[in-house]
């Protein structure tokens, strides 16, 4: 029976680690059962060139860089209390200053952790611990031109308890912090912290199919752009659609008051996984939100920030020694409601990428990545191109 109420509760998402306030929405479910690994440690570098690190058109700002550190990895989930965690200690450095800064060294330190824990066996707890502290991930707060100015700590923690209330219906209740904190003044200065409740049914329609129902509160706090409130109300569907695909999809409201103003927007998300072939995996993503990001201008705030991202992502195995990868995302953000004379802005940026990875020996690969990004909107537009080649040790 304990198995059983377990499979639900995975089914239902209910064990899903909640996307981090830095992640790049790559949130398709996985597939199949996850395997438990020993510790894994890495050592890597890689050298490259950025052309416009500063993502200006009139203006670029190029330069090589080096980036190092050393990882680590860990998986078990054949135990009561299931744990896994990646991380991260490093550094970039560039060999000019970023734009307007005397700043060259950039930290790359990262940490993402989750745990789960059957506290009866109709009921479990979950754990979900992200950190960052590097500039800031590339269109975590929209469509930003501050690019490698400056390091910054991003976080979020999710607690999640779920209870299965028979062989298909489970209820869960979740609460999470996530924030951001810039730690140079010349880089940024709109601190954000988010407050995240909410409580939710879900129901194992089959073996493969599970919906629900979710009710979430978010209460964001900043330093600089408006406090704002949001509300969301959403239905949900996870697939698997064969025993090499799955794929999810959620649609609903979103109650948002923000200085005085009452607006109700739709959101929406949408993923896909899938094995196409022997070694090579697929996925997708699509995503709809009133963001409340880069909606601080100085001088006034934009009260809406409706922003549409979506991206395909594919990795192919070649041979045992070669894999291929490749990327495609869009982000395209609409601001509207500004104050003080601020007047509606469209933004759109497209990032191209493709990436090839070489296994010499068993403990050494080498990695060559490129990536293009072309971004349009009044007095934003830019291109800008990064190459980097690495080697990866395992010990």
């Amino acid at each position: 029976m304990k198995s059983s109420i377990y499979k639900i509760l995975i089914l239902s998402g209910a064990l899903a680690p909640a996307a981090s306030a830095f992640s790049l929405y790559d949130s398709a479910p996985a597939i199949g059962v996850p395997e438990s690994y020993a510790v894994r440690y890495n050592a890597y570098m890689n050298v490259g060139y950025d052309d416009n690190s500063n993502c200006a058109e009139n203006n670029k700002k190029g330069g090589a860089f080096v980036r190092f550190g050393v990882e680590a990895a860990y998986a078990d989930y054949e135990s009561v209390t299931k744990i896994s965690y990646n991380a991260r200690v490093g550094a970039q450095l560039y060999n000019k200053t970023a734009h307007g800064t005397d700043h060259r060294f950039f930290s790359d330190v990262a940490f993402n952790a989750n745990l789960t824990h059957s506290i009866t066996p109709t009921s479990l707890y979950s754990l979900s611990v992200g950190f960052t502290f590097t500039p800031q991930p590339e269109y975590s707060n929209g469509i930003s031109g501050y690019q490698s100015y400056g390091d910054c700590i991003n976080w979020n923690i999710s607690n999640t308890y779920s209870q299965a209330l028979d062989e298909r219906w489970s209820w869960n209740c979740m609460l999470a912090f996530s924030g951001n904190i810039y730690l140079n003044s010349d880089y940024q200065y709109d601190d954000r912290y988010y407050y995240t409740l909410g409580t939710g049914f879900s129901y194992k329609a089959s073996e493969r199919t599970t919906y629900g129902i979710n009710l979430r509160a978010r209460y964001e706090m900043r330093s600089k752009g408006y406090d704002s409130q949001s509300y969301f109300l959403t239905g949900s569907v996870t697939h698997a659609l064969s025993p090499i695909s799955s794929c999810s999809f959620s649609a609903g409201t979103q109650l948002k008051i923000v200085d005085g103003s009452v607006d109700l927007y739709p959101t929406l998300s949408a993923s896909y996984r899938r094995v196409l072939t022997e070694g090579l995996t697929a996925t997708a993503y699509v995503s709809l939100s009133n963001e409340n990001v880069s909606t601080y201008n100085y001088y006034g705030n934009y009260k809406s920030d409706m922003t549409w991202r979506a991206g395909v992502n594919l990795r192919y195995a070649y041979t045992p020694k070669v894999a291929f990868r490749g990327g495609l995302s869009l982000i395209d953000a609409h601001y509207s409601k500004g104050t003080n004379g601020l007047t509606n802005r469209h933004r759109t940026a497209v990032t191209l990428s493709a990436g090839m990875d070489y296994v010499f020996t068993e403990t050494l690969t080498g990695t060559l990545d490129y990536s293009y990004t072309i971004s349009d909107g009044k007095g934003y537009d830019y291109n800008r191109n990064i190459i980097s080649a690495g080697l990866r040790y395992s010990f």
